[in-house]
């Protein structure tokens, strides 16, 4: 073990070095030396120091400590259990190499504590001071916005996650995620304000990583790829949120999403004067076999011009309503739905001819549309795609079952009832 005797000025400065993270794990770091590894083997060594540093400066109780250390335990003897943790908690600090590390926790009067003249530095208590320095009165927006971003930078992960359920763990996770979710949003108006785009992709690219749910985090994202002229980009982003939403939550992108989509569209158009280069545009990159899938809104404006000319010209056009469910006729669970949905798109898009439109309409439905069909042959299509993903897929606890209805728009049905009345 490598050992330092140093004078009071020079170990104070090298202390400084000493590194405690808790967002998105639990490290303990000094110039070099990593002992997490250690703590993060034992639950209640590494409850009991992160419990002592993430309450730094204050006295715990041993009753308290022993509640937090075992909350639904009966312990014998639970006091001399808990000094066997203190002498093993100080036996992984003295890895750090420091003369006095073994003095970091203390004990007296029934009473624990992290040291307060230990001085290093705490993610969680830096963060807290950025955010509160940053939400005084008074402060101009600038600064605000430059401190929330310091604060987002020390922010990993969620406060101990593998804690996440201990009692006093789950409040203080809350907390940090919402100040953490509060500082995103605050810097990315405050950028967006005056114009620097290109700051904020990174930022929410980060704090999607961190909460892949949070729409807000997307919106903004989305917005600012468009405003710096990357709009296939946002568009991809847009399709990644569209199929995030279904297979987590089951549900259609928000109005806020869907005027994006149509905010990337309108955005990347410019001026053309060749016409040559416009129909080049219009081009698929590559023609695939099979139907065309697409996500709902295009989907809605194909269907709209369809029943236009349905109603005109008297053609022959059908909606199927494909959906998922299990043996009871109930939604699968959630890994099964998700297989399931990949199996019968894949079934889908081999089954259908080049003129045929599909998109997913719900998290356990497709929607497809037949052009120029007659009833008989689109029910004998949707039999075939129903048989053929039984036929692969005979392990899957899915079944398939679809209903079929005319392309007829409601102003022809109108006048339909008109004629007859």
């Amino acid at each position: 073990m490598r050992m330092r005797s140093v004078n009071a000025r020079t170990e104070t400065r090298l202390l400084e070095l000493l590194e405690v993270r808790m967002f998105g794990e639990f490290s303990i770091k000094y110039d070099g030396i990593d002992i997490s590894d250690s703590i993060n083997r034992s639950k209640r060594l590494r409850t009991m120091l992160a419990y002592l540093i993430t309450h730094k400066g204050r006295e715990v109780a041993q009753d308290d400590l022993i509640e937090v250390l075992w909350p639904e335990e009966d312990v014998e003897n639970p006091a001399n259990t808990l000094k066997t943790i203190l002498y093993r908690a100080r036996t992984a600090l003295a890895g750090l190499a420091l003369d006095n590390a073994h003095s970091f926790i203390t004990y007296q009067r029934g009473a624990y504590a992290w040291t307060p003249d230990v001085p290093c530095f705490v993610d969680v208590h830096e963060f807290e001071r950025l955010c509160r320095e940053a939400e005084k009165p008074f402060v101009d927006d600038e600064t605000r916005a430059e401190l929330y971003r310091e604060a987002t930078e020390l922010y990993k992960g969620d406060f101990l996650p593998k804690n996440a359920l201990d009692f006093w763990v789950i409040p203080l996770s809350s907390f940090y995620r919402t100040k953490f979710t509060k500082a995103v949003c605050f810097t990315s108006d405050y950028l967006s304000s005056v114009n620097r785009n290109e700051e904020i992709i990174p930022l929410n690219q980060n704090a999607i990583k961190i909460d892949p749910y949070e729409e807000y985090f997307h919106q903004s994202l989305i917005r600012a790829l468009i405003a710096v002229g990357r709009q296939q980009q946002a568009m991809e982003h847009y399709d990644y949120v569209n199929e995030l939403f279904f297979s987590k939550f089951g549900v259609n992108p928000s109005r806020e999403l869907t005027a994006l989509y149509k905010e990337v569209v309108r955005s990347s158009k410019k001026t053309e004067v060749n016409l040559r280069v416009i129909i080049e545009g219009l081009k698929e990159e590559s023609i695939r076999s099979g139907c065309f899938y697409c996500e709902y809104e295009p989907f809605r404006t194909i269907y709209q011009l369809e029943a236009r000319a349905a109603a005109r010209g008297g053609m022959s056009v059908y909606i199927c309503l494909m959906t998922v469910s299990d043996a009871r006729g109930n939604q699968p669970k959630l890994n099964v739905l998700n297989k399931a949905m990949d199996k019968l798109r894949a079934t889908v898009l081999a089954s259908l001819r080049h003129g045929d439109l599909f998109t997913r309409y719900s998290v356990n439905q497709y929607l497809i549309m037949l052009p120029s069909t007659s009833f008989e042959t689109a029910q004998s299509v949707m039999q075939r795609i129903s048989n053929t993903f039984r036929r692969e897929n005979p392990k899957l606890p899915a079944m398939i079952s679809f209903t079929l209805h005319p392309v007829v728009p409601s102003e022809f049905e109108r006048a339909q009832e008109e004629v007859a009345t």
